[in-house]
């Protein structure tokens, strides 16, 4: 069994909450990064997110990524570079232990799309200790989780 159909439990609990303050903030400065992806239909940003601080920004690539491999499913297919991906890579670990990632999918009309992180993510984010993810859902709700 790889290390993607072992790690990928996020059956605990997804918060919803109304963009305000910080959520609001960091969700609003990913989906601008996301306006940097050159994919068509699936423009994603990420911010990660160290205390109060924005500390890497990152959008989805299609573009092979070595790193995304060992936490992908074989069956389905080469990994490409999501956003949440290219936000952790090269980071050092005292960086990412105990983070917040900020993802946000944008649409072809500005409005955002469920953004909740992919199962490769999911285990390439908890591998390197992120704490957290928050994620758009539409334009009113986010969803949050602890890994």
């Amino acid at each position: 069994m790889s290390l993607f159909c072992k790690e990928y439990k996020c059956g605990g609990t997804v918060k919803e909450h109304k963009y305000g303050g910080r959520i609001k903030r960091f969700i609003e400065l990913a989906a601008k990064v996301a306006q940097q992806s050159d994919s068509p239909d699936y423009r994603h940003g990420a911010v990660l997110v160290r205390g109060s601080n924005a500390v890497n920004v990152s959008f989805n690539k299609n573009a092979f990524c070595s790193f995304g491999q060992r936490f992908r499913d074989p069956n389905m297919g080469s990994p490409t570079l999501h956003a949440e991906l290219g936000v952790i890579l090269g980071m050092e670990r005292k960086i990412t232990e105990g983070a917040t990632v900020y993802v946000a999918r944008v649409g072809k009309n500005g409005d955002y799309r469920l953004s909740k992180p992919c199962h490769m993510c999911y285990a390439a984010m908890k591998h390197v200790g992120i704490k957290r993810v928050v994620y758009t859902i539409n334009n009113q709700v986010a969803g949050s989780y602890k890994l």
